[in-house]
């Protein structure tokens, strides 16, 4: 046998080489991140339409499974939604505290993150949001808030819409404090500790103090008396600590689930 003979029968042997799937996930986090760009550049919108898997795949130049690792790690954070059939495909979501909320609430059950961290990080940021909101609001920012304070009048024997008018309140003075980066970290904070499982009752009596409490502090946001709004909103969230070392003494320091957050 010949030495080409002999190394063409070496090579054959030769076991081959599996794909590192560091260098695929590092590829797919490529594509995500020009996706990302792409919705940003184009200023697209929620419920915008992105180009199919055909025209990525040429655009990108890569494998059908890297490319769609990336669309459903883009799904997975809430950045776009993956419609089904053939006129279906990748669409902008609309990004809300929830997702934030999602993957805090997996690193905080992996760090053993206690739930009272979560009411104390609430207890110090959204009084000093309540107070930013009476020096800046607008009254279209008014108007919002009232908006959500006259949906939880209405509802006050529906628990279920009175607590999503609950979470638009709080969402609400955020955003009225003018910092983006504050109303959605509030939003997340409000989604986890509404989130976990505590049982905590609601009877109409507890709503009506919880509609007078954001009264309070919505007549302070709209008279500009930043103090009195802070103090408001602490009063507010003081009680709801209260009510839940009360109530569930142990739960203040019992690290949170994902599962609770997210089910």
């Amino acid at each position: 046998m010949g030495s080409s003979e002999a190394n063409a029968g070496e090579g054959a042997r030769r076991p081959r080489r599996r794909p590192d799937p560091r260098r695929s996930h590092k590829a797919a986090l490529a594509i995500a991140q020009d996706i990302v760009d792409d919705i940003t550049r184009d200023d697209l919108g929620p419920g915008s339409k992105l180009p199919g898997e055909r025209e990525m795949l040429e655009r990108f130049g890569a494998g059908r499974g890297t490319l769609r690792e990336s669309l459903r790690f883009l799904e997975m954070t809430g950045a776009i939604t993956l419609k089904p059939g053939p006129r279906g495909g990748p669409v902008v979501a609309e990004q809300d505290g929830q997702d934030l909320a999602w993957v805090l609430g997996l690193f905080m059950q992996l760090r053993g993150v206690p739930f009272g961290a979560v009411v104390a990080a609430r207890e110090t940021l959204e009084p000093e949001l309540a107070g930013l909101a009476a020096e800046r609001a607008t009254a279209e920012d008014h108007a919002r808030i009232k908006d959500t304070i006259d949906g939880m009048s209405a509802f006050l024997d529906d628990e279920q819409n009175f607590l999503a008018e609950n979470d638009r309140f709080h969402a609400a003075v955020a955003v009225a404090s003018g910092n983006d980066l504050f109303a959605l970290v509030i939003s997340s904070l409000h989604t986890i500790t509404d989130g976990v499982p505590l049982g905590l009752d609601y009877a109409r009596p507890r709503r009506e103090n919880v509609v007078k409490s954001h009264a309070e502090i919505l007549e302070a946001i709209v008279a500009g008396d930043a103090e009195g709004a802070r103090w408001a909103m602490r009063k507010h969230l003081r009680r709801f600590r209260t009510r839940v070392e009360a109530d569930f003494p142990a739960v203040m320091d019992r690290p949170l689930r994902w599962r609770d957050i997210v089910p």
